[in-house]
């Protein structure tokens, strides 16, 4: 009585809930609220993993802001025309490792060395000029600059758009300071100017360390944010998914055609887990890098660690991927046209035969592979007993196969000489046999890399050397044949050289924004983007940026005016809120608002100015800014992705017919394939030595290879476009697109790509299997090509 008392008292009432994230266990609030409105409020029993990630990069960047802007403004260097932009930089580099940060550093210094010699060059060689002479080949010189950058195919200039914006910066900014609108007016900025460009390397420099620092002195901790960390703790989540995998699909096995309600259950857990394990892989390949970078450090977070070891892990998991989620499809899905087991006796008599069978021996593999990665990946196990514990697995591997053969066998035996029930069952029994033959490959994927023999010629090859790299470099075509590259290098030099405008002609520099002037090249050069919804979205993210930095930047003016200590501590504040309220899909404008406090603060390029006077100023250039870009982006060089990917979504199916078309002609010519007139290698008459090895020695004409190619890149074109499709304005001169029907259409065409593979390999397979097999075999009066041609050509 008591306990269902308890359990009833632990319910939530969703029904009434008011939204309030308080639970039953916060007994202190219970005076101030009603214990009928407490039990309708959500309980929160614990902090989630994502909520102390966020808090974690919130106090990272923080951390950074306050280091950064208390190493530019209270050492001295508070003259600095540009100690804002060390913040700008080290908020861009910072990341959630060690290592990721590094690499980001890198990143940015080996393009901008020189960059910022190339950008002093111009600087100065325009500055010997006269006035107006600067003043007509402004334009010209940050168009030409724009197009270099974006056209360029140098693998080591990164970050364009920042590196773009380096070279504006330092080309325009003497002439902003050249048109004083009185003769009295006199700039300290002007008398350093031969020193401008160091100041904003250094200044940048600085950025970057004190984002290094702040991963730096966290290694010893037992909170380090090294990738090494990261690397192990996905790892044992990989493992983890992959043990809930097998064990859901055993319980699938066990249930089908006895319990209907369990193999749904399991069902659903295997497209669960094998969904969850994709995005553990794709993290864990992103930290690698990572890792690497940081065991070339020699940090000593990273003693003990076998890189080897876990780079063989991540590509044997990366491989298994892909028999996962054929497993996925081929229990998860169900053919057009089938019967459920409740609804035909005959489908319940099959599953229940594979069941029989499958039950306790997938159990038992399941065991074996779970030893057997923990044993090589996760545990130090001597080598005589890594040798037992691979001939156990290859046991078990061998019991399922003969049982799967066995299971097969049996239940065929129940459909002879009974039409209806070999057209009912062909259905399950298709979906089992892809379910064996990916769980059987995905189990053979790790035995395969745990019997493997460390070859050296497998070594990632050396390094080129430095002048090779030069010279490679050199011979790389340019970009312009590309076409979204041409167009983004075009757009964005024409969208600067009117951005540079503000600063040649001299009413708009002098009379409007004098010292500031550049703000609107800035916003061009950082929001300009290959895609319109992309680059739109970006502008507006900008826009509040602005705003909600100015309002912030003017509270903070007129409370604490000239304490510099309290400026400092509340830029640090409005850099932690920004990071910790952040959208992930997106950041730029929680990001841009906290580094814009800092420029508005700190006065951008001129430190003697008034807040008040200068917030004003600064939102109406990064409007004209944004307004320019715009005007560039959908007037003179308009491009839809929404007409994109309904043209493609069109062309995909159009790809994915012919696709079917080739592969029926493939398959309709198996048939004739004369054979041998006795077999010569026992291995190519087993249809699963065929499906894991042999098929590999086979080609398929270069037309079904041609339709699989365009399949993918039109698949892939529609998906890459998608997003920015979704992120267009809809201003009543583009097509209306459903994004959450198109959305679903390409996650579908996502799931017959994925089969695509196996159809080609069941193709490769026939050709070897048919090619070797002797004129009398049995098997050829079954006519398996000739049924699969005719299913693919109905399709």
């Amino acid at each position: 009585m008591s306990d269902n008392y308890h359990e009833h008292r632990q319910r939530w009432n969703r029904r009434k809930s008011d939204g309030a994230a308080w639970g039953d266990e916060m007994i202190s609030t219970s005076r101030f609220i009603g214990s009928q409105t407490q039990s309708h409020r959500e309980p929160i029993h614990k902090i989630s993993a994502e909520f102390k990630e966020r808090i974690a990069a919130a106090a990272r960047a923080s951390i950074v802001t306050f280091a950064t802007f208390s190493l530019l403004v209270f050492s001295g260097q508070e003259a600095l025309p540009v100690a804002w932009i060390g913040n700008v930089f080290a908020i861009s580099v910072l990341k959630s490792t060690l290592g990721g940060t590094f690499l980001s550093t890198k990143d940015v210094v080996v393009p901008m060395i020189p960059v910022a010699l190339v950008s002093w060059a111009a600087s100065a060689a325009l500055s010997l000029c006269s006035t107006e002479v600067y003043r007509i080949l402004l334009p010209f010189v940050v168009a030409l600059a724009a197009m270099v950058v974006f056209l360029c195919p140098w693998p080591q200039l990164t970050m364009k758009n920042l590196m773009l914006l380096i070279f504006y910066l330092v080309v325009s900014n003497p002439l902003s300071l050249r048109n004083v609108a009185a003769e009295d007016i006199s700039s300290p900025i002007e008398d350093d100017e031969p020193l401008f460009v160091p100041s904003l390397v250094g200044t940048i420099c600085i950025g970057m360390l004190a984002s290094l620092l702040v991963h730096i002195v966290l290694i010893k901790s037992t909170r380090s944010t090294t990738a090494s960390r990261q690397v192990q703790i996905l790892m044992r989540q990989v493992s983890h998914e992959t043990n809930q995998l097998l064990l859901s699909l055993t319980r699938y096995m066990q249930s089908i055609g006895k319990a209907s309600d369990v193999a749904r259950q399991a069902r659903t857990l295997i497209d669960f887990h094998t969904k969850r394990r994709r995005r553990i892989i794709k993290s864990l390949d992103k930290y690698l890098p990572e890792m690497r970078i940081e065991s070339k450090l020699r940090f000593p977070s990273n003693n003990g660690i076998d890189i080897d070891a876990i780079e063989t892990f991540v590509a044997c998991a990366k491989h298994q991927q892909k028999h996962a989620e054929l497993v996925q499809v081929a229990t998860s899905q169900t053919l057009l046209g089938e019967d459920y087991t409740s609804k035909n006796n005959h489908v319940r008599e099959v599953k229940e035969k594979i069941s029989e069978h499958l039950g306790y021996v997938l159990e038992k593999l399941a065991l074996e592979y779970s030893k057997s990665e923990t044993a090589f990946f996760f545990a130090n196990v001597p080598k005589e007993d890594k040798e037992q514990i691979i001939r156990e697995l290859a046991h078990s591997m061998e019991d399922y196969r003969e049982a799967t053969r066995q299971a097969f066998y049996d239940a065929e035996a129940l459909l002879l000489n009974n039409d209806d029930a070999s057209r009912s069952t062909a259905g399950p029994l298709i979906r089992a046999r892809v379910a064996f033959l990916a769980l059987f490959s995905f189990v053979h994927e790790l035995h395969d890399v745990l019997t493997s023999t460390n070859d050296e010629s497998a070594k990632a090859p050396e390094t080129a050397k430095s002048m090779t790299q030069i010279v490679s470099c050199l011979k790389m075509k340019w970009l312009w044949n590309d076409i979204s590259k041409r167009r983004l290098a075009t757009k964005t030099a024409a969208g600067l050289s009117l951005a540079s405008l503000w600063v040649s002609i001299p009413y708009l520099n002098s009379h409007l924004a004098y010292t500031n002037s550049v703000w609107v090249g800035i916003t061009v050069a950082s929001i300009s983007l290959e895609t319109t919804g992309a680059a739109y979205t970006k502008a507006l993210d900008r826009l509040w940026g602005t705003l909600i930095a100015a309002a912030y930047s003017l509270f903070i003016g007129k409370v604490f005016h000239v304490n510099a200590l309290a400026k400092l501590l509340a830029l640090t504040l409005i850099t932690f809120l920004s990071t910790l309220l952040s959208n992930p899909n997106r950041p730029y404008a929680s990001r841009y608002a906290a580094t814009s406090v800092g420029s508005i603060l700190y006065g951008s390029f001129y430190n003697n100015v008034q807040v008040d006077d200068y917030v004003p100023t600064r939102i109406m250039l990064i409007f004209v800014g944004v307004a320019i870009f715009l005007f560039v982006e959908m007037i003179l060089f308009p491009r839809s992705s929404k007409t994109i990917v309904q043209a493609t979504t069109v062309q995909l199916f159009e790809d994915f017919e012919q696709l079917f078309y080739q592969s029926s002609k493939c398959c309709s010519a198996i048939s004739s394939l004369s054979g041998k007139d006795k077999e010569s290698n026992d291995n190519f008459v087993d249809p699963l030595w065929m499906l894991r090895y042999g098929h590999k020695e086979f080609d398929v004409s270069s037309s079904l290879t041609d339709s699989v190619a365009a399949v993918k890149n039109t698949f892939a074109l529609a998906k890459g476009e998608m997003q920015p499709a979704s992120m267009e304005p809809s201003l009543g001169i583009n097509i209306i697109l459903d994004s959450v029907g198109y959305d679903r259409l390409l996650n579908e065409s996502e799931n017959m790509i994925v089969q695509i593979d196996l159809l080609l390999v069941t193709l490769k397979s026939f050709q070897g299997y048919y090619g070797q097999m002797s004129k009398e075999h049995p098997v050829r009066d079954l006519q398996w090509p000739s049924l699969l041609s005719g299913s693919l050509l109905h399709i």
